[in-house]
């Protein structure tokens, strides 16, 4: 397998020929792998300061908020700054353990799908247009777009370790996560 050096998350990551249909595909993994977990599996951090995939899911959907924004600024205007933001800062101030995971998913189905579809109509002379970001330097719309796909796959290898540590661990019921009744909703935000 070939690799790159990602200019975002600084490591190298296996190249892939279509970024855009390894985007595509992110949401309806994600989907799959929340199914037929129950609230406290979903909320359950495996380490202390580890995140659970409640929170990963919301770190994502905040994500692709992010990415939305730094495409349409790159795609129309010359000369643009790109500021770094703090993920944890993130994820307390936006309190993700508190937010509806069923809004979290479709939020970022939905934009996903916007972006996706942005990026393949501007085609390769959107992708070559540049911006500075404060920590990265130069990067072009076609290094942005690609570090999704790197991220992606981190994000959902460490759902997939979590729900094998998970598997048989938690007896109880197995809603599904967008199935959540009133009294669960209230007993979530209280551990939240």
């Amino acid at each position: 397998m070939r690799t790159a050096h990602c200019s975002l998350c600084g490591k190298p990551q296996p190249v892939t020929a279509n970024p855009l249909k390894a985007q595509a595909a992110t949401p309806g993994k994600l989907l799959r792998l929340v199914r037929g977990l129950s609230w406290a599996q979903l909320l359950h951090r495996p380490a202390p300061g580890k995140w659970s995939i409640h929170e990963i899911i919301c770190h994502l959907a905040d994500v692709e908020v992010a990415n939305a924004w730094r495409y349409r600024k790159v795609l129309a205007e010359d000369e643009v700054g790109l500021t770094a933001w703090d993920q944890d800062r993130w994820a307390a101030g936006h309190q993700y353990r508190r937010q509806d995971l069923r809004l979290a998913l479709e939020q970022f189905r939905s934009l996903r799908a916007r972006n996706v579809a942005l990026l393949r109509v501007v085609g390769r002379k959107g992708w070559a247009r540049t911006a500075t970001h404060q920590t990265f330097g130069r990067l072009s719309v076609g290094q942005i777009a690609t570090h999704p796909v790197h991220h992606d796959a981190d994000y959902a290898a460490q759902i997939e370790r979590i729900r094998k540590v998970l598997k048989g661990r938690e007896p109880g019921t197995r809603r599904s996560a967008g199935l959540r009744t009133p009294s669960e909703r209230r007993v979530a935000a209280s551990r939240g």
